[in-house]
């Protein structure tokens, strides 16, 4: 029951809104200058010297410091990250809305 519950959860379009918020908090509180002791990088932790997303995180962090310009140069696609989660955020918090609006209103008209 409680493993039905979690999956019902992870599965839902608010948990990934939520961990996009939370993500996007996170970099907003945190100091982009600071060394990070937690990396996610499964290309570095394999041992590549290249990765092509490392740098994103403290890219939009940067820009949410207002530091456009640090943003740019540590990680390009952070000028375009930063918008597509807002969006994503906003997608799913709107039509999950509109769903709830709806079964609403269903339960009214019954």
């Amino acid at each position: 029951m409680i493993i039905k519950k979690l999956s019902n959860l992870i599965g839902s379009p608010w948990f990934e809104a939520a961990i996009w918020t939370v993500a996007i908090i996170y970099l907003a509180v945190i100091d982009p200058l600071q060394e990070s002791q937690i990396n996610f990088c499964v290309l570095d932790r394999l041992g590549f010297e290249h990765c092509p997303g490392c740098g994103l995180g403290r890219s939009v962090s940067y820009i949410l410091h207002g530091d456009i310009l640090s943003g740019w140069e540590t990680h390009k696609a952070g000028l375009l990250a930063l918008p597509v989660l807002l969006y994503r955020i906003g997608q799913i918090s709107f039509s999950q809305i509109k769903v709830f609006k709806q079964g609403k209103a269903s339960q009214i008209h019954q």
